[in-house]
């Protein structure tokens, strides 16, 4: 059963891990040599992009401010928020095929998700080591959806484009977030640190938007619907 109170603990406690980590390792660490994601080709994933409310505005424009500059820094673009409702493969497609997606795929999204409108609330930041995302709890419909998704794309031929993409964690991930923010090294340098230091507390309200199934670029400024 879903239980909102359990999944801002779970923001706090990677939250606090970051810390900890952040407090071990001052500097930025090894840099990487390769990227998050390959940024010319397409996965296919379902999400979210709502409308950017006045405080998510703010809080894009200051990141990437903080970015600019900076090579390693790779902010959100305002045209790219977006909640990732649940990611299904790795960008691994090109143009080209989109016009050849499975109808299977499409056939299991229509009867669980296709439609459906997400609300996420109580958005708040959370840090990984070299990361920041701006999550929060969704409607607990919404969460239902995304389960029964999850499991029917598992017991079918797209299992193992599922565990390409996610590893072997359990899924669909807990996580209902938008990441603002990717550093190409093991950490965030000190200025991104100290904004979150003094933002982790803020509330940036709520957002709702029908959930997507598409093919985009890693961060969503390249969309083309399913």
């Amino acid at each position: 059963m879903f239980n909102a109170s359990e999944l801002q603990q779970l923001y706090s406690t990677t939250s606090e891990k970051t810390l900890v980590r952040w407090e071990a390792h001052p500097g930025r660490g090894e840099v990487m040599q390769q990227a998050f994601y390959d940024p010319r080709k397409l996965a296919i994933t379902s999400g979210i992009k709502p409308a950017l409310t006045a405080s998510l505005h703010k809080l894009l424009c200051e990141i990437n401010e903080q970015a600019a500059g900076d090579p390693l820094a790779d902010a959100m673009p305002l045209s790219g928020l977006h909640f990732t409702f649940f990611a299904i493969t790795m960008p691994i497609y090109q143009c080209a095929d989109i016009a050849d997606i499975d109808p299977d795929l499409a056939n299991i999204f229509a009867k669980n998700a296709k439609n459906h409108l997400v609300s996420i609330n109580n958005l708040r930041l959370v840090a990984l080591p070299n990361q920041l995302l701006v999550a929060g709890t969704p409607d607990a419909k919404s969460h239902t959806a995304k389960e029964s998704f999850a499991r029917q794309l598992l017991a079918s031929p797209w299992r193992n484009k599922l565990r390409e993409r996610h590893g072997d964690i359990p899924l669909p991930p807990p996580f209902w977030h938008s990441t603002i923010l990717r550093y190409q090294a093991e950490f965030l340098p000190a200025r991104f640190r100290e904004y979150f230091l003094a933002h982790q507390a803020d509330d940036y309200g709520s957002v709702s938007a029908p959930v997507k199934l598409a093919f985009t670029n890693y961060n969503w400024t390249e969309v083309y619907a399913c």
